[in-house]
C-alpha cells in the first residue's frame, strides 16, 4: 500500500513534468483541464543511430519504422466518445518483417462510443465491435462498472491536477516570446502567440528539483491521497493512520530525492553514470487567443558515449502537433458495418473467412492455439492460463489430454453420460463421442479407431491429442525436449 501511494504521487509528478507554468502558458494548461471536445493531429518520429549497437535485423527494421514515423489523428466529443487513427508514414519495414502484407497503407483505427469500442486496420472491410455490456453477462468481473470507476477516478484526477497547477509557479529559463504568427490547421488559418524554450540537462535537473520540492510541500497532498483511497474497494481501503503514515513517508522520500538533486549538474551526472551525455529539448508552442495550445513542435536530441570503449548511441525524437475545434462541434466517424468480436473468438470457421492480409486475423488465430506440458497441471488456452484437475501424460506412445478442457477452450457443448460412460463433445459442426476404456470413437456418426483408449483420471476424460486435434481440423505438435504439446489451427 505504501509503495502504491508513493507511486501515485510520482504519477502526479510526471503529469506536472509534462507542463509548464510561465504566465503565457499556465492558463493554457488550466483550460486544458476543462477542455471537452477537440480535434488533433500529431506526427511523431525517432531517428535512432544504430551504428555499433549490435541490433539484429528485426530491431533494425523497427528502428527504420520509427525513423519515418507515424501520424496520429484524434477526435474527441468528450471523454467517453473518442476516435483515433494511427498511420505509418512508411510501412515497408512492416512488410519486410511479414507483419503487414495488404495493398493498403498500414493504419489502425479505434472508435469509442460510450461503452462500445470499435477497431479495425486499413486491411479490414469492417469494424470489430466490443460491447462491454455483453462481456459482462455471466462474468464475475464487471468491466462496465470498472470502466465507470475509471471515469470517476479520471474526473477526480483532473480536478486535483487543476488544484495543483494553480499553485505551481516554475519559471522556464530563457523563454522566448516570438510574437503572433499564423498557422494552418484543417479548420483554416489561426493566429497564435509563439513561445520557444530550450532545456538541457542542467535545466531539466533544476526543473525536477523544483517540482519534487513543490510536490513534497503541496498542502493538499494528504487530502488528495485520502480522497483517492476512497475509490479503492472497501476491503483494501487504508485506515486514517495508514494514510497519514504513507503521506509522511512520501514527503520524506520526496525530500530525500530533492536533496539528491540539489547541486547536481551535468558534469556530476556524467561522472555518476560513467558516460558522456548530450541532451537537449527544443520546443516551440503556439497559443491560441482562446488560451489553448494550437500547435507544438518539439525536438529531443539524446546522445550517450562510453569514454572508455568509445561505444555510443544517439536519437533524435521529433513531435509536431496541431489542435483545433476545441470545445466545438466534433463529429466522429460513422460505423455502418461492424461485427461482434465474440462471434469470432470461439469460431475458427469465422476467423478463416477473414483476409490473410489483416493482422487481426493473426491475433484471432492465436486464441486457437493451446499448449499442455506433460506432468504439469495447467494449460495455456489462447491467452488464458487454465489450472487442471489432472496433468497430461503419455501412454502407449500417445500424449493424453483432458477432452473437456479442449471443449471449454473452443466453447463447445460437452456432455457426460454416467450410464454409458460416454462423453459427447460438439464443436461447431463436428460431434465426437467417446466411451471410457474403448478405442472406438464416433465422429459425426462415423467410427474412428484411436491409438489409445479414452480413460478417466481424477474424474476427467483423457484422449490422445493427435486424435482430437485431427478430428477438429487442427494440428498437434510435441516437443520432447520441453515436454510440451501444442494444438493449433491454420
Amino acid at each position: 500500500m505504501k509503495k502504491f501511494l508513493f507511486l501515485l504521487v510520482a504519477l502526479m509528478l510526471v503529469l506536472v513534468g509534462c507542463s509548464t507554468t510561465n504566465p503565457s502558458l499556465k492558463d493554457t494548461w488550466l483550460n486544458a483541464v476543462n477542455q471537452t471536445s477537440s480535434e488533433a493531429k500529431l506526427t511523431l518520429s525517432a531517428d535512432v543511430n544504430v551504428d555499433g549497437m549490435n541490433l539484429n535485423d528485426e530491431q533494425k527494421k523497427i528502428a527504420e519504422l520509427f525513423q519515418d514515423g507515424f501520424v496520429i489523428e484524434q477526435k474527441a466529443q468528450d471523454e467517453k466518445n473518442v476516435y483515433m487513427k494511427i498511420t505509418a508514414n512508411n510501412d515497408q519495414p512492416l512488410r519486410d518483417l511479414g507483419v503487414w502484407t495488404a495493398k493498403e497503407k498500414a493504419a489502425a483505427e479505434m472508435l469509442v462510443k460510450e461503452n462500445v469500442m470499435y477497431f479495425k486496420t486499413s486491411a479490414d472491410p469492417f469494424f470489430f465491435k466490443v460491447d462491454m455490456d455483453e462481456l459482462n453477462n455471466g462474468q464475475d468481473f464487471n468491466m462496465q462498472s470498472q470502466y465507470e470507476m475509471q471515469q470517476k477516478v479520471m474526473e477526480f484526477m483532473k480536478g486535483e491536477f487543476k488544484n495543483y497547477i494553480e499553485q505551481y509557479n516554475y519559471e522556464i529559463p530563457k523563454l522566448q516570446d516570438l510574437g503572433f504568427k499564423t498557422i494552418e490547421t484543417p479548420a483554416g488559418k489561426e493566429d497564435v502567440l509563439k513561445v520557444k524554450y530550450e532545456l538541457g540537462i542542467n535545466e531539466v535537473l533544476d526543473f525536477a528539483e523544483y517540482t519534487v520540492d513543490n510536490l513534497a510541500n503541496y498542502e493538499r497532498l494528504d487530502v488528495f491521497v485520502k480522497e483517492f483511497a476512497g475509490f479503492m474497494p472497501a476491503e483494501v481501503q487504508p485506515t486514517e493512520a495508514e494514510i497519514t503514515t504513507a503521506v509522511t513517508e512520501a514527503k520524506t522520500q520526496l525530500g530525500q530525492f530533492k536533496a539528491m538533486l540539489s547541486g547536481m549538474t551535468e558534469e556530476s551526472l556524467e561522472a555518476m553514470m560513467g558516460k558522456d551525455i548530450d541532451f537537449k529539448i527544443s520546443t516551440e508552442v503556439g497559443i491560441s487567443k482562446k488560451k489553448y495550445i494550437a500547435s507544438e513542435d518539439t525536438v529531443i536530441n539524446i546522445g550517450i558515449k562510453d569514454p572508455v570503449t568509445g561505444e555510443k548511441g544517439s536519437a533524435v525524437i521529433k513531435a509536431t502537433s496541431l489542435v483545433w475545434n476545441v470545445n466545438g462541434d466534433v463529429k466522429l466517424p460513422e460505423v455502418k458495418d461492424a461485427v461482434n468480436v465474440t462471434d469470432y473468438e470461439k469460431d475458427i470457421n469465422k476467423v478463416r473467412t477473414l483476409s490473410d492480409d489483416t493482422p487481426i486475423k493473426k491475433l484471432f488465430m492465436q486464441e486457437f492455439n493451446a499448449s499442455f506440458t506433460i506432468g504439469q497441471p495447467f494449460a495455456i488456452l489462447g491467452s488464458d492460463f487454465k489450472e487442471l484437475d489432472a496433468a497430461p501424460y503419455i501412454k502407449n506412445g500417445s500424449t493424453m489430454v483432458p477432452v473437456a478442457v479442449i471443449g471449454e477452450w473452443l466453447d463447445s457443448e460437452t456432455k457426460w453420460d454416467a450410464k454409458t460412460n460416454q462423453v459427447t463433445m460438439k464443436v461447431n459442426n463436428t460431434e465426437i463421442k467417446l466411451t471410457l476404456g474403448s478405442k472406438d470413437a464416433y465422429v459425426n456418426g462415423k467410427k474412428v479407431i484411436m491409438h489409445t483408449a479414452a480413460e478417466s483420471v481424477n474424474g476427467r476424460t483423457f484422449v490422445p491429442v493427435a486424435f482430437i486435434a485431427k478430428e477438429l481440423g487442427a494440428k498437434s505438435e510435441y516437443n520432447a525436449q520441453t515436454q510440451e504439446v501444442k494444438i493449433y489451427f491454420e
